[in-house]
């Protein structure tokens, strides 16, 4: 049996490049939140608002097909 369930899918841990753009968005949201906070507010808000508007729509597409 493979050891990865999902072909395709990446590998656990991920490889140095994985880490650096992993490291790069970090340092770009904290540098973000420390230059404009409120702007960063804004987003994270408006992001929650659009995530919680498509599990509506799911919930009510799967309720409706049910």
């Amino acid at each position: 049996m493979a050891k990865n369930a999902i072909p395709g899918a990446p590998k656990a841990g991920g490889g140095p490049i994985s880490k650096l753009i992993g490291a790069l968005f970090l340092f770009a949201a904290l540098a973000t939140v420390i230059q404009s906070p409120v702007a960063a507010a804004h987003f994270v808000t408006s992001v929650a608002a659009g995530v919680g508007s498509a599990g509506e729509s799911l919930l009510t597409f799967f309720g409706e097909v049910s």
